[in-house]
């Protein structure tokens, strides 16, 4: 610990010898590119696909209707089953980006050329971006059957009275928002059919950061044993929460290979990534800490509003999950009341990003700590001091059902003030305060407690010491940029 480390993973990388999705594909592989919508809500009408279909080199285009035998895409994380979405686009589209058709072709420029003669046929119809606007009665709906636009939520009894004793609360309305993942490497898939006489039904290379799950995914599409798909993950340049699982794109460049029974292979455009990759955070949050006058927190009531965007991406279940798992921090909260909903909007289907609806809450709870030292007139960390939750307390079972195992907050708190000079750098603020800076000095306070090991209870670890005093590590996980080989013994 705190030993500086080479990482002996970045020579290859950085003399461009990684082995990305793209940089594999094999010799006479098809390339696929995507129609996608100009139009964030819209009625589908014709897909007039016939030009492109007599385009040279072209080899198959595929609509929707062409894909209704498939199951539709549900994420890893359902959110709501009624949402499931299209392969490709029908009857609607419902975010900018939505695919509408894809193009196969014997080289990505000839694929390119086809789409854009594929003529769409579209009737507008009124968008909803903002997640609190789309709770409104009369909010123009994404699934008209769903009969509102809230796709998920959860509630605590009404009856629980978070601020009982307090003698002040601190409010906010705090507004975590919507971002892009854009990781360096966006998606690439390339996949190559097999067959009955052959060991594998389907070879799909994939920059992926779970390849386990997706290759389940890939089984239960197409119902096909999960031994006999093989999910190759290479070098990943960044996942970040969007590469979490099969994708759509994904899906019907397995289907295409399938049918066409050729290697069929997809990259990513940076524009095709911004807007279709899983966008992050998109929470809108009503925070509310109860405390006692000497700075005691007796409650706090979060209301939660999560942006799921179109097809209720599963970015909406962790409003309703890990943000309120994670709600109660590192604090002693007596009582909390917490109040979800995860609302589809005619955008970007939300998902994961850097710690997926944990930070979220943590954003939340750090700001209405701070919010009530200004109002109590306290030093910031020496209320956080006060609340933090102490060694002899754990094990335990947080308000929001969290099991915690150990911790010494108060003690990595306080090396961290040390280690910042926090006294020198309050006086300092305080001097230039005094003196009327027109530079001022802000100091930011936050601390966090992170779930680890989510679900790793059912992955696969072993370590073997060798004859040589080398040490064999073997795990389940899959690297994409967290510097595996660098962390693993040799």
């Amino acid at each position: 610990m705190g030993t500086a480390v080479r990482r002996v993973e970045d020579p290859e990388l950085l003399r461009g010898h990684g082995t990305y999705v793209d940089n594999i594909v094999p010799t006479g592989a098809l390339h696929c590119v995507f129609v996608r919508s100009p139009l964030a809500h819209a009625r589908l009408g014709t897909v007039d696909t016939a030009k492109a279909r007599e385009a040279p080199d072209v080899v198959a285009v595929l609509t929707g209707d062409d894909l209704t035998d498939l199951p539709d895409h549900r994420p890893f994380m359902v959110l709501n089953d009624t949402c499931a979405r299209p392969l490709l686009a029908r009857g609607k589209v419902r975010f900018v980006g939505d695919m509408v058709a894809a193009v196969v072709a014997t080289t990505r420029a000839a694929a390119v050329d086809a789409a854009e003669l594929v003529e769409v046929d579209y009737d507008p119809l009124e968008a909803v971006v903002d997640p609190e606007a789309a709770l409104a009665d009369g909010a123009p709906l994404q699934l008209e059957g769903l009969g509102s636009n809230l796709a998920a939520g959860v509630r605590d009894p009404d009856d629980v009275d978070p601020f009982a004793g307090a003698d002040v609360v601190v409010r906010a309305r705090i507004l975590n928002q919507r971002l892009a993942v854009a990781p360096m490497e966006g998606n690439a898939v390339t996949a190559t059919p097999g067959g009955a006489d052959e060991p594998y039904d389907v070879t799909v290379h994939v920059s992926t950061q779970m390849p386990h799950g997706l290759r389940a995914q890939v089984a239960r599409q197409w119902g096909w044993d999960p031994e006999r798909v093989r999910v190759v993950a290479p070098h990943v340049g960044g996942g970040f929460g969007g590469k979490a699982g099969l994708a759509p794109e994904h899906a019907v460049v397995i289907e295409a290979a399938r049918r066409l029974g050729r290697p069929v292979t997809w990259t990513e455009t940076r524009s095709e990534n911004l807007t279709a990759m899983p966008h992050g955070r998109g929470q809108v949050q009503y925070g509310e800490l109860g405390l006692r006058r000497d700075g005691t927190i007796v409650g706090l009531r979060a209301r939660v509003v999560g942006d799921a965007g179109a097809y209720a991406g599963f970015g909406g279940a962790l409003t309703l999950g890990p943000t309120r798992a994670m709600a109660q921090g590192v604090y002693r909260i007596p009582t909390i009341a917490y109040d979800g909903a995860a609302v589809l909007t005619t955008t970007t289907p939300m998902g994961a990003f850097r710690g997926a609806g944990r930070p979220e809450a943590a954003a939340m709870l750090e700001r209405l700590v701070d919010m009530a030292a200004a109002e109590l007139g306290t030093d910031p960390a020496a209320l956080r001091r006060q609340n933090l939750l102490q060694p002899d307390e754990f094990p335990l079972t947080t308000q929001t059902g969290s099991l915690y195992d150990s911790g010494d907050y108060a003690k990595a708190l306080d090396k961290a003030l040390e280690i910042a000079g926090y006294d020198e750098l309050r006086r300092e603020q305080a001097a230039r305060r005094e003196r009327g800076n027109r530079v001022a000095l802000g100091i930011g306070l936050a601390v966090y407690v992170e779930v680890t090991a989510g679900g790793g209870a059912q992955e696969y670890g072993a370590v073997s010491v060798d004859d040589d005093g080398g040490v064999t590590v073997s795990v389940g996980t899959s690297g994409h940029g967290q510097g595996h080989a660098t962390s693993c013994p040799r």
